[in-house]
């Protein structure tokens, strides 16, 4: 039984497009299938949300509409949204790789030259998402999947924080995950610049990869959780990271951390500065910066099958509410609430 009623075959029964396969996860947003599309025999990861106003909320139809404009090589690709009669349906290009953090904690921390094949692709990838407007705000290992290549691609995979410089509101909500957040995500700022905060989590996402120990907890930290936060976060505040001892860093490396995660926003580097920088650019193949133009040029067509308009309709209906009034969608539109998971 998955959180908002059972998984297993029985959920995508007599659907005429996609066939069960198995399972791939659970969580308190619902549940994670694999799926063959009949259409070309091709694998995709299904993500059922249950109905209704509890689960479907502003989040979920943000996530849905900006990942929908995401055309890109580093972006698990979104294909379509569905209705069953107790779930709503996310149809995504299926990652055969895992996720990050999986490969990361297997085989504790990464060397060097892997850490920057993934941190080039995160930052290609991103600089993408940024030039269409949207910001990710969820950077972190567990939302970059792998495909099941040899040296595998990462795809970054959820927008459920996600905001669009057109059609949302400013950043300024406390969202995202603690370990990765930027200060001034923290601090007490009405609004926030929602693409160097990505740059700090992107920053936080480097020093794990290769550290497999967030940057600012220390092993000696108080066992109180509440005493630990507190300290955590003036340390996040202040930038006050350090290399784990025996651990090593190059030179270059260090300066580069160095550059990302500072307190000051104003100050950090930005994506030119860090594709500039000489750890980022070693081995970095040649052409691949130009890649982002040749996709921003596909931006005028659609990345899935789907319309905004219609993707609203379908989120609308899955609220269980069937009047057809706009009200619905202001509200769960509504302010943003402060939620660091």
């Amino acid at each position: 039984m998955g959180p908002g009623g059972p998984s297993g075959p029985s959920v995508l029964q007599g659907n005429p497009f996609y066939q069960y396969v198995k399972d791939l996860s659970a969580g308190a947003f619902g549940f994670v299938q694999l799926a063959r599309d009949r259409s070309n025999n091709e694998q995709v990861a299904i993500k059922f949300i249950p109905r209704g106003r509890t689960s479907i909320n502003k989040y979920v139809q943000r996530e849905l509409l900006n990942h929908s404009r995401l055309l890109h090589p580093h972006v698990v690709q979104f294909k379509e949204v569905f209705l069953t009669p107790q779930h709503l349906a996310i149809v995504m290009e299926y990652a055969a790789g895992g996720d990050m953090f999986q490969k990361v904690k297997a085989v504790g921390g990464l060397k060097e030259e892997d850490a920057r094949w993934f941190f080039q692709q995160l930052i290609i990838g991103l600089d993408y998402c940024h030039k269409m407007g949207v910001v990710n705000r969820d950077i972190k290992l567990e939302n970059c999947l792998l495909d099941g290549s040899r040296r595998p691609l990462l795809k970054l995979c959820d927008f459920g924080y996600s905001k669009h410089e057109a059609s949302d509101s400013v950043p300024k909500s406390k969202v995202g995950t603690p370990g990765y957040t930027a200060p001034e995500v923290l601090g007490h700022r009405k609004a926030y610049d929602g693409k160097l905060a990505d740059l700090w989590s992107c920053g936080c996402m480097l020093y794990v990869m290769l550290f497999c120990e967030y940057p600012f907890e220390r092993q000696n930290d108080p066992a109180d959780e509440f005493q630990r936060y507190r300290l955590i976060t003036e340390r996040i505040k202040t930038a006050d990271w350090i290399i784990p001892p025996n651990m090593k860093a190059s030179p270059e490396l260090r300066s580069l951390l160095s550059r990302i995660l500072v307190p000051d926003p104003r100050h950090r580097a930005t994506i030119a500065e860090i594709t500039e920088h000489p750890w980022f650019s070693k081995g970095l193949p040649r052409g691949v910066m130009s890649m982002n133009d040749q996709c921003l040029d596909l931006k005028d067509q659609t990345a899935g099958y789907q319309s905004a308009d219609q993707i609203k309709a379908i989120v609308l209906d899955a609220t269980q509410v069937n009047d057809g009034h706009q009200e619905l969608i202001d509200e769960i539109m509504d302010e943003d609430d402060v939620d660091l998971t």
